[in-house]
């Protein structure tokens, strides 16, 4: 039978770069071809996690800055109607 791979499943892009993650396993670390970063499997899921809470934050501020936009557009509209 074949060998079973226990690696973790996780993205293969690095957080810090976006380039490709390559899995040691022996050193049981993760290293990014581009920029050399190392991470654990835990320093890993930190890292994601911390990127992803901060592209939902980003995200939440660009629909606020959208809806803002479209409001201060809509009124301005109005006002010309008006006048």
């Amino acid at each position: 039978m074949g060998r079973i791979d226990r690696r973790p499943l996780m993205p293969p892009y690095c957080p810090e770069c976006g380039g490709k993650l390559k899995f040691d396993p022996k050193l049981k670390h993760y290293s990014c071809q581009s920029c050399g970063v190392t991470y654990n499997e835990a320093e890993l899921s930190k890292a994601l996690e911390e990127r992803y809470v901060s592209r939902e934050t980003d995200d939440e501020k660009r629909q606020q800055r959208h809806q803002d936009y479209l409001e201060w557009w809509l009124s301005d509209k109005d006002k010309k109607k008006r006048g």
